[in-house]
């Protein structure tokens, strides 16, 4: 990857945008992040893509983000604030776009990782960075890669954290957050969900569920209570 690729209004507007959110400094510190670990695996994830540009057969479309790799700082951020045995979990990134934060999870050792995304361009992108993912990293994870909605998707019983980047709006929360509950009746388990870069998406908030364990400016992690 060059400099030219990432070159590119779509990118500039998020540099532009995180100064006036977070401030220059730790703009930087997202900025360098996220380029080294591109270059680190010879990948794209870094450029992000509008979904009126993607092949998406889905009604859930609307309900959509745009695609943007979740940030390599924010993540070992997040994790830094709860404590999951990786090596005996499941990993489930809903709106995995190209993969970045799946290639993340395997870093630090999960034992499987499944990434859930409705555009074919992003699936295939997400395809072939692994590849090259696992050639340089020796990674020892499994992967699955799933492509399609992520309401319609029945979360394995081996699913015991599950990751949200702003994939889509509430609405579309609420219809995953049935077939969270849902796995959990057939198969109970602990299950952690961390929810980045809300946006006015409380579904996981309001939920009676849903237990706040950490906030951040960042987002939020999540511990689902039993059920009564």
């Amino acid at each position: 990857m060059s400099v030219l690729d990432i070159v590119n209004l779509e990118n500039f507007r998020k540099v532009f945008r995180n100064i006036r959110k977070v401030g220059l400094l730790t703009t930087i510190r997202y900025i360098v992040s996220d380029l080294l670990f591109d270059m680190k695996y010879r990948i794209d994830t870094i450029n992000t893509e509008q979904l009126e540009n993607l092949d998406i057969d889905s009604p859930n479309k609307q309900y959509g983000v745009y695609y943007e790799g979740t940030n390599a700082y924010i993540f070992k951020k997040t994790f830094s604030s709860f404590k999951v045995d990786a090596a005996n979990s499941c990993f489930v990134d809903f709106g995995s776009g190209k993969g970045k934060a799946m290639f993340m999870a395997a870093e630090r050792g999960f034992r499987k990782v499944i990434g859930v995304e409705f555009s074919r361009e992003l699936v295939e992108t997400c395809r072939r960075n692994l590849e090259i993912f696992k050639q340089k990293s020796k990674s020892k994870t499994e992967f699955e890669i799933i492509h399609g909605d992520a309401s319609q998707y029945e979360i394995p019983a081996e699913a015991n954290l599950l990751f949200f980047s702003n994939p889509f709006n509430e609405t579309l929360t609420t219809k995953v957050i049935e077939n969270i509950l849902r796995s959990h009746n057939k198969a109970p388990r602990e299950i952690w969900v961390i929810h980045l870069y809300p946006q006015g998406n409380m579904a996981f908030a309001r939920h009676p569920r849903f237990q706040l364990e950490h906030e951040s400016r960042d987002g939020f992690i999540f511990r689902l209570k039993p059920g009564a």
